[in-house]
């Protein structure tokens, strides 16, 4: 019959107890378990800053296309064609005409004016022709556009406002058309 050894038994628990006091690697380890915590907030955070500044540049190219309309010059333009003026006034890397939805149409009174539930169906779905009349001159006006912006961090579905892999930029303009008659 063997006798225990406890001996042994000591030296195994001394060298779990100086594994135990041992501090070296716990900086990493520690930082292992926040790491993808900590980037993905932080590209977050990138992504919807770069999706604010988008839909300024969007705000911006409505602003100056809408222009047309408000001063008569948009009377023999398409859906089409103000969808090309809009990405016109767009910096290149953002001018895709088939990533902007718009509508445009004249309405009775500014208390008229809507956002952007015409340029949806039913099933809350993007439509293609939303319509393009620039009104009358001293009509009143409403411009709504979408422009559909590729978003990386939708796919964490923590935003209500992402369809998928795109965040939906809306600008809405509503003004009077000048007297250019």
């Amino acid at each position: 019959m063997r006798r225990f050894n406890w001996q042994r038994l000591n030296k195994a628990r001394e060298k779990v107890k100086s594994l135990w006091a041992d501090r070296r690697g716990v900086t990493a380890i520690e930082f292992s378990m926040v790491a993808l915590p900590f980037f993905v907030l932080t590209f977050g955070i990138m992504e919807v800053g770069l999706a604010h500044f988008a839909n300024r540049m969007v705000d911006n190219a409505v602003i100056s296309a809408s222009r047309l309309v408000r001063t008569g010059q948009a009377g023999a333009l398409t859906e089409s064609d103000f969808k090309t003026q809009i990405c016109g006034f767009m910096p290149n890397f953002m001018c895709n005409t088939e990533r902007i939805f718009v509508e445009v149409k004249p309405i009775p009174s500014f208390s008229a004016a809507s956002s952007t539930d015409g340029l949806y169906d039913a099933d809350g779905n993007l439509k293609d022709a939303n319509g393009f009349d620039p009104g009358d001159a001293g009509g009143i006006v409403i411009v709504n556009v979408i422009y559909k912006w590729p978003m990386m961090t939708s796919m964490l579905g923590i935003d209500n406002g992402d369809h998928g892999d795109e965040r939906h930029l809306t600008s809405t303009m509503v003004f009077r058309n000048e007297p250019y008659n």
